[in-house]
C-alpha cells in the first residue's frame, strides 16, 4: 500500500490506498488540503477535492474517489489583485454554496478566503479555469486545518512547538463567518494536538491529522467533540505514515487521509525522500476511526520480589507502548515502590520492564493487557528476578 516501513499494525489493518494525484501535478505541487463534494455534478457522483500550493500558485483538484489517479479537473485559485503572498493552501472546506480555503497572513492573524461553489462547479466541468475571492478576508486566530459539520466551520492552528487551538464558526448565509461563544463570552474552542494539520468530524469525535517533516512518522488522533480539554477528551491515538496532512469524512461512512511526501519536495527529487512516500491519499471505514478500542492503565506498587543483581540496587525502566514511563526505579529485594502513573493507549496496552546495566539492560519481560475494566497484578519473572506491578484499566 506504500513504500518504506510500516506505520503501525492499527494503521495498516484500518487504511488502504486510495487515489493519486498525478506525477504531473506532484513534480509542481505539494498537497495539503482534502474535502468531500457529494453529488458535485447533479448527476449522483461524488468527488474528492485536494488543494495543493506551487510556485506559479494554488491549485483545487478534483479526484475520482471510485477511479485510482483519475483527475476531473484542475483549477487556479486565483490571488487577490493586490497580493503579494500566494495562499499556502494548507485548508480546504465546504458547504453547499462555498469552498473555503485559508488565505495569506495578515500580521499575526490567519485569514480564510471563500470562494462560489457553483463557479469552481463551473471550471471543474471544464476541466480547468480558475475561482477568484468572494468578499473580503476573513481574520481568524488559525486556519492551517478546517473542516465544516453541519453549518459550523472549525479551523485551528498548527504549532511544532506544542498544543494550540481550533475555533468554531457559524457559516451565515452569505458565507461570512460568526465566532461561536461560550457563555462567559469568550470563544468557543478545543485543545488540538501538536503539529495538527488536518481535522475530520464525525460520530460525537474529531479526527486530527499530525505530522512535521519527512523523516518522522504522522499521527492519528480521534477525540471526543463535547471535550475541549485534550487531556479529558478521551484520547485515541495511533501512528501513521509521514507526512499526513488534510483529513475528511464522508456520509458513506469512509475517511480520506491525504500526504503531501509525494511531491516534488519529498519524493527524493529534491533531498532527501520522506520516511513513507505516497502519491494521495488512503481511506478507511470511518466507523473504525471513531470507535477505536483503549482506555487508561494506572500502574500502582512495583514489588520486588527478588532482585537480579547480587551487588547493590535493581535499576528498573518501566515501558508503556516502548515508551520510558518516566525515570528509572531503584529497588532492591522485598521493597515496593509507587509508580503512581496514568497512561491512556489505544488499541491493547503492553507494559515491559528492563532492569538497566552497564553491560547491558536484562529484558524481564512483557505483560500486554486488552482495553475493559479490571484491576491486578502483572508478574515479570527471568533469570532469578521476580517483579510484581499492580494495575488498573478503565
Amino acid at each position: 500500500m506504500y513504500d518504506g516501513k510500516s506505520a503501525s499494525y492499527m494503521y495498516d489493518e484500518r487504511f488502504k490506498a486510495g487515489p493519486d494525484l498525478t506525477k504531473e501535478e506532484l513534480s509542481d505541487h505539494t498537497p495539503q488540503g482534502v474535502a468531500w463534494w457529494k453529488n458535485w455534478d447533479g448527476k449522483g457522483n461524488d468527488l474528492l477535492l485536494v488543494s495543493t500550493y506551487g510556485k506559479d500558485g494554488a491549485h483545487i483538484v478534483g479526484l475520482d474517489p471510485k477511479a485510482e489517479g483519475k483527475t476531473v479537473g484542475t483549477v487556479d485559485i486565483e490571488p487577490r489583485g493586490d497580493d503579494t503572498e500566494q495562499t499556502h493552501a494548507g485548508a480546504l472546506a465546504l458547504n453547499d454554496k462555498w469552498v473555503f480555503v485559508d488565505g495569506p497572513k495578515s500580521g499575526s492573524w490567519h485569514t480564510i478566503r471563500k470562494y462560489s461553489l457553483s463557479e469552481l462547479r463551473a471550471a471543474m466541468t471544464a476541466k480547468g479555469g480558475s475561482v477568484r475571492p468572494d468578499g473580503g478576508d476573513r481574520e481568524v486566530y488559525g486556519a492551517s486545518f478546517m473542516t465544516i459539520d453541519g453549518g459550523h466551520l472549525y479551523a485551528g492552528k498548527f504549532s511544532n512547538k506544542h498544543r494550540d487551538w481550533m475555533y468554531s464558526y457559524t457559516i451565515e448565509g452569505d458565507g461570512s463567518l460568526t465566532l461561536d461563544r461560550k457563555e462567559d463570552g469568550n470563544g468557543l474552542r478545543w485543545e488540538v494536538p501538536q503539529r495538527t494539520q488536518g481535522v475530520a468530524v464525525a460520530d460525537g469525535r474529531f479526527l486530527f491529522s499530525s505530522s512535521s517533516g519527512r523523516k518522522y512518522r504522522s499521527n492519528l488522533y480521534a477525540t471526543d467533540k463535547g471535550e475541549t480539554n485534550l487531556d479529558r477528551a478521551s484520547v485515541r491515538c495511533f501512528r501513521a505514515p509521514s507526512m499526513s496532512e488534510g483529513i475528511t469524512a464522508t456520509p458513506d461512512d469512509e475517511a480520506y487521509l491525504l500526504f503531501e511526501s509525494g511531491s516534488y519536495k519529498y519524493n527524493a527529487f529534491s533531498g532527501d525522500p520522506a520516511i513513507n512516500v505516497i502519491d494521495g491519499v488512503h481511506r478507511a471505514k470511518l466507523s473504525s476511526l471513531t470507535s477505536l478500542p483503549g482506555g487508561k492503565i494506572r500502574l500502582g506498587t512495583l514489588h520486588c520480589v527478588e532482585q537480579e543483581d547480587f551487588i547493590g540496587d535493581d535499576e528498573i525502566q518501566l515501558k508503556v507502548e516502548d515508551q520510558n514511563l518516566g525515570k528509572s526505579v531503584q529497588i532492591s529485594g522485598g521493597e515496593k515502590r509507587e509508580i503512581g502513573k496514568t497512561v491512556q493507549f489505544t488499541g491493547k496496552v503492553s507494559v515491559k520492564l528492563h532492569e538497566k546495566d552497564v553491560e547491558g539492560n536484562d529484558y524481564l519481560g512483557q505483560q500486554v493487557l486488552e482495553p475493559g475494566a479490571k484491576d491486578g497484578i502483572m508478574e515479570f519473572s527471568k533469570d532469578g528476578a521476580r517483579y510484581r506491578l499492580s494495575y488498573k484499566v478503565t
